[in-house]
């Protein structure tokens, strides 16, 4: 068995959901209880969740052979573009991590990222190896003492980790940055500028409070922080500005050194407030409630929708 995002059981025809955006990626979800405790986390330790969620999504079981012939005839159609599985920390994890990277490798031939707590460069050379297109070696929060404090282990070992792998497996690696754990808009800058600069893919998440957790009366991220920070993200990984372009007040991301008519050219297509991560992500309602406030849009966005992302920036850009 292996379990499905609600969204992905629905596009696979699993089961039936009202949806006005669908998943372009195929998420799984492997593993029992995880001996990791990240606050933010359902599958934590100490979480009360039941272990049916990750964020605020729903994750069903369904019999694996059914999943695997689902997705080949998903991608067979261009419905899925790309398969991405998470794995919590439990025993047996990293066998069933290889064996399942390499059984969809073989039989659906797609891109595959795999996220598993992995601790050392052999390691993510087996997952390598075993099938997986990319390994996330996810960093979550965006400095030391957040990352003690909210996942209880090395923040400077972690990135050290990634440049090890990074140098080895190049275009190979990503990483997560969650946005509204208590990190300042510069902190989270710098992190993802240095990734970018390494060539590792960053998946940027709204931190999500969840039933159950550690974090759950902790509030989501204010939506024009969010948006200062996936203008720049966008414009950091498209090497349109460097991080020294970046003018910060308190911690704030308040201007940006770049003419205004490049700063319009370069959000014009509204991908700067779109799902980032891997190719082919797009994460509908992962951080969000439909009919609510929307931190990345799984879709492209219609044109008062781009206004009203920029203009929620509160930034002087335009």
């Amino acid at each position: 068995m292996i379990r499905v995002s609600a969204g992905t059981a629905h596009v696979l025809g699993l089961r039936e959901i009202k949806a006005d955006a669908d998943p372009t990626t195929a998420y799984l979800l492997n593993g029992e209880k995880c001996a990791n405790n990240c606050g933010f986390c359902p599958q934590a330790r100490d979480s009360k969740d039941d272990g049916s969620h990750l964020s605020r999504i729903v994750w069903p079981e369904y019999d694996e052979d059914d999943v695997v012939n689902r997705l080949k005839k998903a991608k067979a159609s261009g419905a899925m573009k790309r398969a991405c599985i998470q794995f919590t920390l439990c025993s047996g994890s990293f066998e069933r991590a290889k064996s399942l990277a390499a059984r969809i490798k073989n039989e659906v031939d797609m891109p595959l990222s795999v996220s598993l707590n992995v601790p050392n460069v052999e390691n993510a050379r087996e997952l390598i190896e075993a099938g997986a297109s990319r390994v996330s070696i996810a960093l979550d929060a965006a400095n030391s003492d957040l990352h003690a404090q909210i996942k209880g282990s090395g923040f400077d070992e972690k990135k050290n980790l990634i440049r090890e792998c990074v140098s080895l497996f190049p275009g190979k690696i990503s990483t997560h940055v969650i946005i509204g754990l208590g990190e300042t808009e510069e902190q989270a800058l710098k992190l993802i500028a240095e990734m970018h600069s390494m060539n590792v893919s960053v998946g940027l998440f709204a931190f999500t409070p969840v039933r159950g957790t550690k974090l759950e009366k902790q509030s989501p991220p204010d939506i024009g922080s969010y948006r200062r920070v996936q203008i720049a993200n966008y414009m950091l990984k498209h090497s349109i500005i460097t991080v020294d372009k970046l003018n910060f007040e308190d911690g704030k991301l308040t201007g940006i050194d770049l003419a205004k008519n490049e700063i319009a050219r370069a959000l014009s297509n509204g991908r700067a407030f779109e799902t980032a991560g891997c190719d082919g992500c797009n994460r509908p309602y992962y951080n969000e409630r439909p009919g609510g406030t929307i931190y990345n849009y799984p879709r492209a966005l219609k044109s008062d929708e781009l206004a009203k992302a920029i203009t929620e920036s509160g930034l002087d850009i335009l």
